[in-house]
């Protein structure tokens, strides 16, 4: 009977036991079920990014509304004493009540009876979680500026809140909440942030009794201030701005820790080297100094990894604090004319198209371009050199040969390329410049220009800039996806061009800015005005981009884009060679040219008449023509220029000699000017006589006959060089050579 009655009353216990852990279950259930709309927008909440360099070097912390900062930090990464100093100076029974400490509260309750008066609180982690949780919910962007009234009711509704915690999340995860959101006072919440702003520290750096202090602090944060406020660190301010309004950091989901239902960012490293982005900074602002009298207010520089694109220092103004100067623009992005920087894309697509080989001879003689709208280029120092090798043209930055290269080449064809070559919205420029595009006249960015520079260093291959380091975790290890612009070729020749220190002596002299102790390939330019002045430096490792000017737009007196842009890129690169702990590579030549012999003058197979032969490149398999253009005649050595370089003869004196001649050769008759449609002014004030030159190449016979309004004007014989008088009105002009017509119109005006 006595087994059988024990036996009931196990059962009883048992029954009952299961009862209760049902009904907990039950309850528990219930408080996870019940609405929380409160939490789903507390774990919405942005937090603060640190942003680090490609060595760990903090780069920025950033602010969120009204210059508020809170970090982020897992639970993992929290150290243990600090987790068991707050647990033991808010709520020693933490990881034993179920939110709500009910010991506490009764012991509260009578104390605060007994009293009269409110002497103790009860008040858990948890409960002060959702307090929080609360007040972010009613002051909307984490505004804690209110305070509620301690009312019975809003105590009832943190219990409420507190158990619907306890029902979805662990202790853990409760902890590592709460320590992420306290605030601590001067605008910092969070266990990480406080560390920094009171001790300057990490919080895996914190010692004990700083720990204490901080756990102190949440009680009574207006009592507390620290005796020296932390410097957030605050570089490369243009490229944060430009990574965070382009949404690069958008996709945080993809890469960024998540914390329960929310991705909450926090950490990102960029492909930035703080010690090169020190380095450019240096170097910019030496350089400005040094340009105070020649009204030059800032400057930028993009330097980046030539083999992976990663950025390595972006500088984006003299100072983003300079409100006299705008320094919160970005001249990285700001897009200005790039000058004759422009020009080796234009050479290299005159070579992918077989415009040119790279022992031609490009024309620097006086020329006209276009109709009713005359385009007249001239050289930087008002000189003409007659016929000059490829290669210098480009290294000498000559401006007649590239606008003759352009016009043979085709404004749509350059424009097409510089598209390929990411230019974003280049090709309305490029139209609207015409045949000055190939000084420059467009408009560009160094965000642009640099990568596309870097093809020629890069066997023609064009690879996207890179703004993260490896280090992230969200990048996966993909191959870098290439786009082959030009021939490995041709980018090799290009780069032989740009980098020979002979072949820019005649736009630069001997003596270089530019001149390294390592192959480099460089490029200058200086827009019209002097409004901009740029430079571009490279390495098969390495390039930089500079610019200089004012945003204002304000000319520069006396630089040009060959004195400090390329000063400064020049030492930026000694930088990153020097600190690299390879060896320089060296620029490699081109796999299906091999260097021959040529003469000078006209680029051909060389003659024993030739006076001088210099080596250039030239394409295996296909030999070049014998030189016809010096011959021996009499016992005197004669030089035969083709016909295009007649004016520049007669004009030269140096040249004008028996010696020197036009070699006159059947070919169709060209009206160089006028041009068709051509409008000419005249100055009425003037007592000299104005005239309309004419000028013509080609033609079967060694004499024309001039037309002008249906009466003829006069026979010439070669050179086909004249001129008639300027007499206002609308003209018609016909040209007789032999059986050959050809009219133009022009006015004068």
């Amino acid at each position: 009977m006595m087994k059988s009655l024990s036996g009931i009353l196990k059962q009883k216990k048992v029954k009952m036991v299961i009862a209760v852990i049902a009904l907990v279950a039950a309850v528990h259930f219930l408080f996870m079920l019940l609405p929380y709309p409160e939490l789903e927008v507390f774990l919405q909440r942005e937090f603060s990014t640190r942003i680090y360099d490609r060595k760990n070097n903090l780069v920025q912390i950033t602010a969120l509304q009204n210059g508020l900062r809170r970090e982020f930090v897992s639970q993992t990464e929290i150290p243990k004493n600090i987790k068991q100093a707050f647990v033991k100076a808010e709520d020693k029974r933490f990881y034993f009540h179920c939110g709500v400490d009910f010991i506490a509260a009764l012991r509260a309750l009578f104390q605060n009876v007994s009293s009269g008066r409110k002497v103790s609180g009860a008040s858990t982690i948890t409960m002060q979680l959702a307090k929080l949780i609360s007040l972010n919910y009613q002051n909307q962007h984490n505004e804690f500026a209110k305070v509620l009234t301690r009312s019975y009711s809003q105590k009832l509704t943190e219990i409420l809140c507190a158990l619907k915690l306890e029902a979805r999340f662990s202790k853990k995860q409760i902890l590592e909440l709460y320590l992420n959101s306290i605030p601590f006072g001067n605008n910092v919440e969070g266990i990480q942030s406080a560390s920094r702003l009171y001790f300057a520290k990490d919080i895996k750096d914190l010692k004990l009794e700083e720990i204490n202090t901080l756990s102190l602090i949440p009680r009574r944060p207006v009592f507390y201030s620290p005796e020296k406020k932390f410097v957030y660190p605050f570089y490369v301010p243009h490229l944060v701005n430009y990574l965070r309004s382009n949404n690069f950091f958008a996709d945080e989901k993809t890469f960024l820790r998540k914390t329960y239902k929310s991705a909450i960012p926090y950490e990102v490293h960029l492909s930035i080297d703080m010690d090169v982005q020190n380095c450019a900074q240096n170097f910019a602002d030496r350089a400005l100094e040094n340009a105070k009298d020649s009204r030059v207010s800032n400057i930028s520089v993009l330097a980046i990894d030539v083999q992976t694109g990663r950025i390595l220092a972006w500088v984006g103004s003299n100072s983003f604090f300079d409100e006299e100067n705008s320094g919160q623009i970005d001249g990285v992005r700001f897009k200005n004319q790039p000058g004759s920087s422009i020009k080796p894309f234009l050479y290299a697509l005159a070579l992918e198209n077989k415009i040119v080989i790279p022992t031609s001879m490009l024309p620097d003689v006086p020329m006209e371009f276009g109709n009713s709208k005359a385009y007249i280029p001239f050289n930087f120092n008002n000189r003409f050199n007659g016929p000059v090798r490829l290669r210098t043209c480009l290294a000498s930055s000559l401006n007649v040969p590239a606008v003759y290269l352009l016009n043979k080449t085709g404004v749509s064809e350059f424009a097409d390329k510089l598209d390929e070559l990411h230019f974003s919205d280049i090709k309305e420029s490029v139209f609207r410049a015409d045949l000055s595009m190939a000084l420059g006249a467009g408009e560009v960015s160094l965000l642009d220009f640099v990568p596309a520079f870097s093809v020629f260093v890069r066997d023609g291959k064009y690879i996207p800039l890179e703004y993260f380091s490896e280090k992230n975790s969200f990048q996966k290890n993909e191959k870098l996806k290439y786009e082959q612009i030009f021939s490995s070729d041709v980018s090799r020749i290009i780069a032989s061009f740009l980098s020979e220190k002979g072949a820019r002596a005649l736009g630069f002299g001997y003596y270089q800015t530019f001149e390294t102790e390592y192959q480099s390939v460089f490029k200058t330019g200086t827009s019209n005005q002097y409004q901009n002045i740029t430079a571009l430096g490279a390495t098969p490792r390495y390039a930089v981009g500079v610019w200089m000017g004012n945003f204002s737009g304000e000319t520069v007196v006396g630089k040009t884009g060959s004195s400090l842009p390329a000063w400064v890129a020049k030492n930026i690169l000694d930088f990153l060679e020097n600190s690299d702990s390879l060896e320089s590579l060296s620029l490699p030549e081109p796999e299906n040219y091999s260097k021959q012999k040529v003469c000078r003058l006209s680029g051909f197979a060389p003659s024993e008449n030739c006076p001088s032969t210099v080596y250039e490149f030239v394409e295996n398999g296909k030999p070049l023509l014998p030189c016809s253009w010096h011959k021996k005649e009499n016992g005197a050595f004669v030089t035969y220029y083709p016909e295009q370089y007649q004016k520049w003869l007669s004009l030269n004196e140096n040249f004008n000699s028996p010696q020197n001649r036009v070699l006159y050769s059947p070919s169709p008759l060209e009206i160089l000017s006028p041009r068709n449609n051509a409008v000419f002014f005249i100055d009425k004030s003037s007592p000299l006589e104005q005239t309309v030159k004419i000028e013509l190449t080609g033609g079967t016979e060694n004499e024309i006959e001039i037309y002008i309004d249906g009466k003829i004007y006069g026979k010439i014989h070669r050179p086909f060089l004249t001129s008639v008088p300027a007499q206002l009105g609308q003209h018609k002009c016909k040209i007789l050579c032999g059986n050959e017509e050809k009219v133009v119109f022009y006015e004068v005006k």
